[in-house]
């Protein structure tokens, strides 16, 4: 049998398959990749560059020139930046399995990282107005995680430990209920962080409600 797609291998017997998604490249760009902190950037580097070179030679000829050189410059990186976070939503791939998470993620070279349900100490969810969100999951204490290697899916946590993450998901509520309930049945209760998803170690326990998303980039409980 062959491996879904997302998956290093086929599903073993007794595995469900829950839900799989992609980031979504607007609310990948802005939050992971900073857009918005480098068009400031950009933005003070031609300011300055126009206005200097105006001063030195009293020219507004030589100011507006000087800033089309500095947006031509400032265009580079932007550039690189947007296809690069573009194919980053296109090469990744969340799981949820009724056994663990997987992010399948890397355009020339694929890597997988398999999260047991097990291993899985906390989970978050940090809700955004536009319905998307980031779900961070805290590894147990003994796992080892190159935060290198697992950006930009990744967030430092207590420690610089690593924290794995599912970032820019559409519909984030419905993921994180669909993770909550998958850790429940499997009877794995992770002690919360700040922005939980509440789960029990009852099989049987309802899963808490998630309250309605708040302003923009506010971190809510789930």
């Amino acid at each position: 049998m062959s491996a879904p797609r997302g998956l290093p291998h086929a599903l073993p017997a007794g595995e469900a398959l829950l839900w799989q998604g992609a980031p979504r490249f607007g609310r990948l760009l802005v939050s992971a990749f900073r857009i918005r902190l480098w068009l400031v950037y950009v933005g003070l580097l031609v300011a300055w560059g126009g206005i200097s070179s105006a001063i030195a030679d009293h020219s507004t000829a030589a100011g507006l020139a000087a800033a089309a050189w500095c947006v031509a410059l400032g265009a580079v990186p932007l550039l690189l930046l947007v296809a690069f976070a573009g194919l980053t939503a296109r090469s990744t791939i969340y799981t949820i399995t009724s056994r663990r998470v997987v992010i399948a993620h890397g355009a020339a070279i694929r890597k997988h990282l398999n999260l047991p349900f097990t291993a899985i100490d906390a989970a978050g969810l940090r809700r955004f107005a536009d319905g998307t969100g980031d779900i961070p999951l805290t590894p147990r204490p003994d796992a080892r995680l190159s935060y290198l290697l697992l950006w930009p899916h990744v967030r430092a946590g207590r420690g610089a430990r690593a924290m794995p993450m599912l970032r820019a998901i559409p519909e984030a509520e419905s993921v994180a209920a669909c993770l909550a309930d998958a850790l429940t049945a499997h009877g794995v209760a992770p002690r919360p962080i700040a922005t939980p998803i509440a789960t029990s170690a009852a099989p049987q326990a309802a899963r808490p409600a998630i309250e309605p998303a708040g302003a923009h980039g506010e971190a809510s409980p789930a």
